[in-house]
This record gives structure tokens, sequence and C-alpha cells, in this order.
């Protein structure tokens, strides 16, 4: 399952990151936490496939589609 589909207030898992996201997408992700093991939440779904409003740790961040669709992660 991606990020994509993480329903509204559930929380996850991340498994892995597509390591074929564009160089600086990627190491962005990477420095913001964005890694194998880390809890995240969705907090809030945007209408019409508006960006995801993700809590990470203490920081709260937001999401487009089609990254969040290349961000593999488990039900927690």
């Amino acid at each position: 399952m991606t990020l994509w589909e993480v329903r509204n207030k559930q929380s996850a898992h991340i498994e892995s990151v597509d390591p074929t996201l564009l160089p600086a997408v990627f190491q962005r992700l990477n420095e913001m936490g964005f890694a194998a093991g880390q809890l995240i939440r969705c907090l809030r779904r945007s209408p019409m496939k508006g960006p995801l409003v993700l809590q990470l740790g203490d920081t709260v961040y937001s999401l487009e589609q089609s990254i969040a669709s290349r961000i593999n992660v488990h039900p927690a």
C-alpha cells in the first residue's frame, strides 16, 4: 500500500521510499525523516486529490499525490 492510500486519521509505518524519484526529492524526503520504520499519521485528506496533510514525529507535512504514491507503507 502507498502513503496516498492511507485513510484520514490512520497511522502507518514507512516501508520504503521509491529510489527512482528525482534525486533532489528523494534526498529532501530523507532529510525530513521519511525513512523505513518511521510512524506517520494522515491528519487530513484534501478534496479533489489535493495534498495529504501528514504528521511525522512532531512535524506536519503536506505531500501531493505524485510523491505520496511513491512511498510504501503498511498499517500500524
